[in-house]
């Protein structure tokens, strides 16, 4: 496959570009992302058109949608990762044995990253600029609903760094086929990162002959404890169910402990309601008049809409049994202000972010610093939770000696 060809030629000259030059790079792709704002939008009003005569839901759209703001914060995005401290080449670690042979690790590109990803055309403007600050070549795959936006931006972006960096080290294919051949490119792609909905990772990870690291669904969950403080409890709730219902780290399930006061729950119910969120209760929570009983289908559902799934549970305990059984691997939350339950449920929860006290919202690359996020992983080869710049590098050692010889 050619483009999987020029990705490892570009990924080896890479590896011999100066931080100087990747900043240089990333700083004009933040200059003409924000100089050329209103074509970008142009393009994706195109995209934003065809979505809606398709009929696709309201996050569906929100997702695919790129505004001023929203550029804004792309470009900030560029310029904070562009700022971070090296990454190439960075020393993370050193041993010095008795002899004075020094044994270094040092933090190198992983190579050549294929991305694949659905709905979100921001995914090419952070993916290219966390590949350019970690030292890889990327090859980016997205969906056709956003067709029109991944190419211009992609087109600023191979503008922007051309005759600095190696040619090709971002590239952009658009095909169907081209997944097929992207998962077949043992010799020159090293991994795999897929990020969309649950049938493209599953398809990814089912053909794949290339090492996958898969962004799976977020099937977020927040567990209310007895001691919450019970308006605390209600912002948190409605942020991370309200704020941006279509992405992965909104919440889909509560959890709420049995003890907790009914007028509580029912305040609570009351406020999502009046956000237009459809609740899916189990036969212990106070009934309104829009709520329906869950099914067991419901817990193990990511909505990525306005609607809730809520469960009464005994204690902390049984809060985790749920989450064992059903959860992603994505974000936990527990809201209490008793720290042995708070230190259990950290015990015995098992995904990327866990949050105390706290919306499951901030699981994100820019909240956690990074910039921006290649993807918040759920599988742990080699990376687990959001990934940044240094989560798109491997260590090697580099020992140094002076003329030593091994007896």
């Amino acid at each position: 496959m050619k483009v999987a060809i020029n990705a490892k030629q570009a990924s080896q000259g890479l590896l011999a570009i100066s931080e100087q030059a990747r900043q240089q790079a990333l700083n004009n792709i933040a200059r003409n992302l924000r100089e050329q704002s209103s074509v970008i939008i142009a393009e994706n009003s195109k995209d934003i058109e065809q979505a809606k005569l398709s009929g696709v839901n309201e996050a569906l759209l929100d997702r695919l949608m790129l505004d001023e703001l929203r550029i804004s914060a792309l470009v900030d995005s560029v310029l904070s990762i562009a700022a971070q401290p090296q990454v190439v080449n960075e020393i993370v670690s050193e041993l010095k044995r008795d002899d004075g042979l020094r044994i270094q690790k040092q933090r190198v590109p992983i190579g050549v990253l294929a991305m694949i990803f659905e709905s979100r055309p921001n995914v090419v403007v952070d993916c290219s600029a966390l590949a350019i600050k970690s030292g890889n070549a990327i090859i980016l795959k997205g969906g056709k609903e956003a067709h029109y936006s991944n190419q211009v931006l992609a087109n600023i972006i191979t503008d922007s760094i051309k005759d600095i960096l190696p040619n090709n080290s971002v590239q952009l294919v658009t095909t169907r086929d081209d997944v097929g051949e992207l998962l077949e490119q043992i010799d020159t792609i090293d991994l795999v990162i897929p990020r969309g909905g649950e049938s493209l990772i599953k398809y990814v990870l089912a053909n794949s002959k290339v090492p996958v690291l898969a962004h799976y669904k977020g099937l977020c969950h927040i567990y209310v404890d007895s001691s919450a403080d019970q308006k605390s409890a209600i912002d948190i709730i409605i942020n991370a169910k309200v704020q941006r219902p279509g992405v992965c780290n909104a919440v889909e399930t509560v959890l709420l402990n049995k003890s907790l006061p009914e007028a509580f729950i029912t305040d609570l119910f009351s406020e999502l309601e009046e956000q237009s969120v459809q609740l899916r209760i189990c036969k212990q929570c106070p009934k309104t008049e829009g709520s329906i009983e869950a099914t067991k289908e419901d817990w193990d559902t990511e909505y990525l809409d306005k609607i809730l799934s809520v469960k009464m549970v005994n204690d902390v305990q049984a809060a985790c049994e749920h989450i064992k059984q059903f959860g992603s691997h994505h974000t936990e939350a527990i809201i209490s202000a008793d720290q042995s339950a708070i230190d259990y449920f950290q015990q015995n929860v098992d995904a990327s972010s866990v949050m105390i006290n706290a919306s499951t919202r901030f699981n994100d690359g820019g909240e956690y610093m990074l910039g921006a996020e290649l993807g918040i992983s759920t599988t742990k080869i080699h990376a687990y939770g959001p990934m940044g710049a240094k989560e798109m590098t491997i260590t090697r050692h580099l020992v140094v000696g002076d003329g030593h010889i091994r007896k």
